[in-house]
């Protein structure tokens, strides 16, 4: 019996702790909404779950362990935020959860963005910046990216496109989503 009181207040604890990351989260997405940055907010499109299956087919990277590897001269990089995010909202790309992702000097990397979760916005912006990344990212510059997704509503997923000609070098994507690079939203990049 005290085993589970204990266990149930730790559940407890835990559960606050999450919402408060995420009410303090949606209190700073209007600020950082209106900071300018590459894809703007109106640049995104809604997206029914046969599109968003379509969008991933697309996708032309090979994953190995954590590593997504990108071998031609155009990778196309299909990035989601699934649902459910509990315990800590992640990126997915090729069913890996926040993995180094590598291409090839000189490729046109075509990235497609996309929220599946309902209710909440989220950005994927990359940077030469290294972790441990604060509560409050000040991730400058930022080289690529996303603006804030529109919350995905009525069953439908949001997505953007944008297109980067990295240089060789270690990069890193993150959300700039307060507390959620924080908590391990991002992932390295690789470019050689």
């Amino acid at each position: 019996m005290i085993g589970n009181c204990a266990g149930g207040r730790r559940a407890g604890r835990v559960r606050a702790l999450w919402g408060s990351v995420l009410g303090v989260g949606a209190l700073f997405q209007v600020g950082i909404a209106s900071a300018g940055l590459l894809v703007r907010t109106s640049a995104f499109k809604g997206a029914t779950s046969s599109q968003v299956r379509a969008m991933l087919a697309r996708d032309n990277g090979t994953a190995h362990g954590t590593i997504v590897s990108y071998h031609g001269s155009v990778a196309r990089v299909v990035v989601v935020v699934p649902q459910p995010e509990f315990p800590f909202p992640r990126f997915e790309v090729q069913h890996v959860d926040n993995p180094t992702l590598e291409f090839r000097a000189g490729a046109t990397v075509k990235f497609t963005f996309i929220d599946r979760v309902m209710g909440f916005s989220h950005s994927f912006q990359i940077t030469r910046k290294a972790p441990p990344f604060p509560m409050f990212p000040k991730i400058q510059p930022v080289l690529a990216g996303t603006d804030l997704s529109p919350p995905p509503r009525s069953g439908k997923s949001m997505y953007a496109k944008f297109t980067w000609h990295p240089a060789a070098g270690h990069y890193y994507y993150l959300c700039a989503i307060p507390g959620h690079a924080h908590m391990g939203m991002f992932g390295a990049i690789i470019v050689k």
